[in-house]
């Protein structure tokens, strides 16, 4: 416990220490710089790793964040510098700008407050209480990836996204790869003695109980400046919608992509900033800032910027024909038509991006099954069910609809609908087309019908705060007509909204499900809690069992080398527990990049290591000098990952007895063994 809160107010610092600092040069009240801390801090630490990194220079990852507060604090200073002697030449100082308007500092930190700790008791339940434990972790072939990226920065003190992936150490130079998340967990982790799983954990926590909150928080306060219950509502619904975030726990895992979906609000409040700025040089900073953001989402994972441009591209849109301060929208010839060149230079953009080389892997990639037909499809997102195995949640359908609503009623609002309308059709194309329509319109989310369902989950959060809002009022009108509170109208406001939020909590947490056809139908929520719970357990695959035997063979082999089966639960054990294993992924190559027949002849023929010179060579050409199996396959209870697993393409190692010629015992416990190759070890 001491471990992973330490973890996590590391994680913090690191998350909102640089950033405030350099927010606080930018023209915003302090807490707007809070609030989007995350978004000018993280570029900061992805450009020193790559920095340090091409100068050929490593560190323990605390001394990264240093080096990156060192920069902040350069910033802010030299920031402050120049107001002070703007402000003596104009013999006036520089006031930030207003941020959000008409919000008060005061009650925006009371909202930021009552965010994080509605934030923090759905956290509670969907995920520290489901989890096995804060040093577990989802068993899942991305995780493997997440981990052993956290593990080979602390490796190698060496942080450049560039070269990022999972096989740093193997003797390669790595790959381009999002890292923002996987820098912050290194840091964390290099604090509790490298311990990743809790670091990882500890950076979940910070992102979706403060992260994203803060960042809708702001944004409602920036669409609402003078609709303080909206702007409170939206802390059900921050951190409730099933696939967003959770969903980014329970498919893939897609960690970064949650990480940059937390910016969004953030970056979206500031850019509104921007374009409702009162003076020049007040737009023109916080442009900048937009910008600045924008770039933080990509890093984070480059998808979450098309996310954030459908929001700003909809504001932008809606902003042409009425300013926030206008009664009334004006459709004039001139408008209309810089609408449709608006309209028109984006689709061109979507398109030209769509061919652009470096995109092609991206928008071709995620060949998926066509799961729904377009009436599932659109009932399913209607629902916030949004894929096959989704859960129902029948109150955010209500409160989005009533939200819908009252934005017609109040078209100063219209483009919250646009963004939700845009989504939701990028949602249904990927859902329920094939082919070119499904890559043109999805590509940029490889497709992946999560990440286009949580996309337009994002969008929905504005909506539900404001349907909720409404809902309240309808209500606390109805309570007002009896009598004992008619004069009584606050009462009658708070009654409504305890009424309306013991509502939503009970048609978020009661578990139920249903057949409809074949479909099996689950509430939300507590189903995505029990995924996790599946996921996030010491029971199967890499169990408790089997990694205090990793830990021992690690203290036993040191930095050597490790032949194994990565479907037993050692695929994830380099990310745990430091074991240099040669297979991290499932998977033939086992996602090494070794070449493919160095590793079939590893995968085949170990067995026949002593009589074999080819597996000899191939030995000595990766390094490996011992092999570890947790799991006997044959045996009556293996703990097996059955994803890509095919046994006659680890024979060779599988079939490994103590008595195999050219092998050494040296650890045994049940069917869990670790071996040292005689044949290798001689030479």
């Amino acid at each position: 416990m001491f471990d992973f809160a330490l973890a996590l107010i590391v994680v913090l610092v690191a998350l909102y220490a640089p950033g405030y600092l350099i927010g606080r040069a930018f023209p915003l009240q302090r807490p707007a710089a809070l609030a989007l801390a995350p978004a000018f801090g993280l570029p900061v630490l992805v450009a020193l790793g790559v920095v340090l990194s091409e100068a050929s220079l490593s560190c323990p990852a605390p001394v990264l964040l240093v080096l990156a507060l060192a920069v902040a604090l350069a910033v802010f200073a030299a920031a402050s510098g120049i107001r002070r002697q703007r402000g003596r030449a104009t013999g006036a100082a520089i006031a930030p700008e207003p941020f959000p308007r008409q919000v008060p500092s005061r009650f925006l930190i009371g909202a930021f407050a009552l965010y994080v700790a509605v934030a923090l008791v759905v956290c509670a339940g969907m995920f520290l209480s489901a989890i096995d434990g804060l040093d577990s972790f989802a068993r899942k072939d991305d995780t493997t990836v997440h981990l052993s990226i956290i593990r080979a920065f602390l490796d190698t003190g060496t942080y450049s996204t560039l070269h990022s992936n999972a096989f740093l150490g193997q003797g390669t130079e790595g790959a381009y790869y999002p890292s923002v998340w996987h820098i912050v967990a290194a840091i964390a982790a290099s604090f509790i003695g490298d311990g990743v799983a809790p670091a990882n954990n500890a950076v979940t926590l910070a992102f979706i109980a403060v992260v994203l909150p803060l960042g809708v928080c702001l944004l409602l306060a920036s669409v609402f400046p003078e609709k303080r219950t909206v702007v409170l509502a939206g802390s059900l619904f921050a951190t409730t919608f099933a696939i967003m975030p959770w969903g980014f726990l329970t498919k893939g895992q897609l960690l970064p992509n949650l990480a940059s979906y937390a910016l969004i609000p953030g970056a979206l409040a500031l850019f509104i900033a921007a374009v409702e700025a009162q003076q020049g040089k007040h737009r023109a900073a916080l442009g900048i800032g937009a910008a600045w953001a924008l770039a933080a989402i990509a890093l984070c994972q480059p998808n979450g910027a098309f996310t954030c441009v459908i929001g700003m591209a909809a504001y932008a849109l809606c902003r042409i024909f009425r300013a926030p301060d206008d009664k009334k929208a004006s459709f004039t010839p001139r408008r209309i038509g810089a609408a449709v060149v608006f309209v028109a230079a984006l689709c061109a953009l979507w398109v030209a991006l769509f061919f652009a080389p470096p995109l092609r892997s991206v928008v071709t990639y995620g060949q998926w099954d066509t799961l729904l037909s377009l009436p599932e499809a659109v009932l399913s997102g209607l629902s916030f069910m949004y894929v096959e195995w989704g859960g129902l949640q029948p109150f955010l359908s209500v409160v989005v609809l009533f939200g819908a609503i009252a934005v017609f009623r109040d078209r100063r609002y219209l483009w919250l609908v646009v963004a939700y309308l845009v989504t939701l059709i990028i949602y249904l194309g990927n859902m329920a087309t094939d082919g070119f329509a499904r890559q043109l319109l999805a590509g940029f989310w490889y497709a992946d019908y999560y990440r286009t369902g949580a996309m337009n989950a994002l969008f929905a959060i504005p909506l539900a705060a404001f349907g909720f809002a409404w809902l309240v009022k309808l209500l606390s009108g109805l309570l007002g007509r009896i009598p004992a509170l008619k004069p009584r109208e606050a009462a009658c406001t708070v009654l409504a909204a305890v009424v309306l939020t013991a509502a939503f909590a009970a048609c978020q947490t009661v578990s139920y499900s249903f057949k409809i056809g074949e479909r099996t139908v689950a509430a939300g929520l507590p189903y995505q809690r029990q995924q996790i719970a599946n996921l996030y357990t010491w029971e199967t695959t890499y169990t408790a069992e089997e990694r205090a035997f990793v830990q021992q063979a690690a203290a036993l082999v040191g930095d050597g080398l490790v032949v194994n089966v990565p479907n037993d639960g050692t695929a994830w054990c380099y990310g745990t527990d430091g074991l240099d294993v040669l297979f991290r992924r499932t998977g033939d190559n086992g996602g090494n990049s070794f070449p493919k027949e160095t590793n079939a002849l590893i995968r085949t023929g170990l067995a026949d290591v002593a009589s074999n010179p080819e597996v000899q060579q191939a030995l000595r050409q990766v390094d490996a000098r011992y092999v570890i199996l947790l799991d006997d396959p044959s045996g009556s209870d293996p703990t097996m990952d059955s994803s890509r697993y095919e046994a006659e393409k680890w024979a060779g190692i599988e079939s490994i007895t103590p008595d195999t010629p050219g092998f050494t015992l040296l650890l045994s416990e049940g069917d869990m063994r670790l071996y040292e190759i005689e044949a290798v070890a001689a030479e």
